[in-house]
């Protein structure tokens, strides 16, 4: 596959002690309004670390600033904004009075190690507890051209189940129309943006086709799955 200009850049975390899986869904809860709402100082380590990674998996810059210390949300917000909502709570390991708990990312396959100050330990109100956030094996969010690469990807190798995660059902369908596997004779050529979305145009050396996937840039904002969301085969 020659599709050009994809980097990763790694953060730094330590490894957890693994426990139940909790994938974390829906919105940060309402008393982290912009000006904190009331005490948070007696709400568990995890539950305060989920809540955290929700507002921040939405984007609720407010919320974030709230529950994480201003370096701890200068971090998480630097790796991406929003953080998008496929964050999954894998891990939780305390010392020394704080609570590390380690998420990690289905969508990319990083983790995220939040690490919270414990019960009893907190300021007034509890409210920026979180005093630290650590990446491992966690790429920069992803902008709409590489969101398309990474489709093209996916189905260059046949990968339905990627494919199905970048792209909606109907962009799904329409390219194992075209072929169950693309191939990797694919090489973007063009992108242009406009009325919301990117669209991303690759040719196929092999054939002389031309394919052009749109991608949703408001609902890559939002960090929504499926933003892949139109194709056009030439």
């Amino acid at each position: 596959m020659r599709i050009k200009g994809q980097k990763k850049l790694l953060g730094t975390a330590a490894a957890l002690a693994v426990t139940v899986p909790f994938v974390l869904g829906g919105a940060a809860p309402a008393t982290a309004a912009t000006a904190c709402g009331k005490s948070v100082a007696n709400v568990a380590a995890v539950t305060y670390a989920d809540r955290l990674v929700r507002a921040w998996g939405s984007g609720e810059q407010a919320a974030t600033s709230c529950y994480a210390s201003t370096a701890t949300a200068r971090a998480l917000n630097a790796q991406a904004t929003p953080g998008g909502v496929h964050w999954r709570r894998v891990g939780t390991q305390g010392a020394a009075g704080t609570i590390y708990v380690t998420y990690h990312d289905d969508a990319r396959g990083g983790n995220l190690t939040v690490g919270v100050q414990n019960v009893g330990l907190r300021g007034s109100g509890g409210w920026h507890a979180a005093t630290s956030a650590r990446f491992v094996g966690e790429p920069k969010a992803w902008g709409p051209v590489q969101w398309s690469d990474n489709l093209i990807r996916a189905w260059g190798r046949g990968d339905t189940k990627w494919m199905t995660y970048y792209a909606t059902p109907s962009v799904t369908k329409a390219l194992t129309k075209i072929s169950k596997t693309g191939g990797s004779s694919w090489r973007r050529i063009a992108a242009d943006a406009g009325a919301g979305s990117t669209y991303v145009t690759y040719r196929n050396d092999a054939t002389g086709h031309r394919l052009v996937v749109g991608v949703s840039n408001i609902g890559l904002s939002q960090g929504d799955a499926h933003a892949a969301d139109r194709v056009q085969y030439k």
